[in-house]
């Protein structure tokens, strides 16, 4: 019915096609939309290549060491993106905040594509109701 030769043309054909779509559904959750003035700053220091970069300074910027414990946990409350909508994948937003004795750990999804997700991860520890030290950074997640 199909010779040998077309059905390789339609083979590669029909895998253009996903690699087209795949492409431009990646591009379409590059650049999220935050009105969170520390989430733009982050994704503009960063490249979806960078697992692991320490982002201390830039949340320090906003969330600095000896600020009260009340209004470090409103900035994290901001942190936020309006996600990519789906269409033949579903963004996996994650948006969690752990208490463990004076330490507050908070992980906020900052960029979601078909691939994976970057996440901004802050360890922020308290005394006397006080930020006593900050660390943060991007973390990725693939599949």
């Amino acid at each position: 019915m199909f010779s040998k030769g077309r059905l390789i043309g339609v083979g590669v054909g029909l895998f253009a096609l996903i690699c087209l779509v795949t492409t431009y559904d990646y591009s379409r959750g590059r650049v999220p939309q935050t009105d969170s003035a520390l989430v733009a700053e982050v994704l503009a220091a960063t490249t979806a290549r960078e697992c692991g970069r320490d982002a201390t300074e830039i949340v320090g910027r906003h969330i600095p060491v000896g600020i009260d414990q009340a209004a470090a946990e409103k900035i994290l409350a901001t942190i936020a993106i309006v996600p990519p909508r789906p269409w033949f994948w579903t963004p996996a937003i994650e948006n969690a905040t752990t208490w463990s004795g004076d330490t507050l750990e908070a992980l906020h999804t900052i960029k979601a594509t078909a691939f994976g997700t970057n996440l901004l991860r802050i360890h922020l520890t308290f005394a006397d109701g006080k930020l006593k030290r900050l660390a943060a950074e991007v973390v990725c997640r693939f599949g």
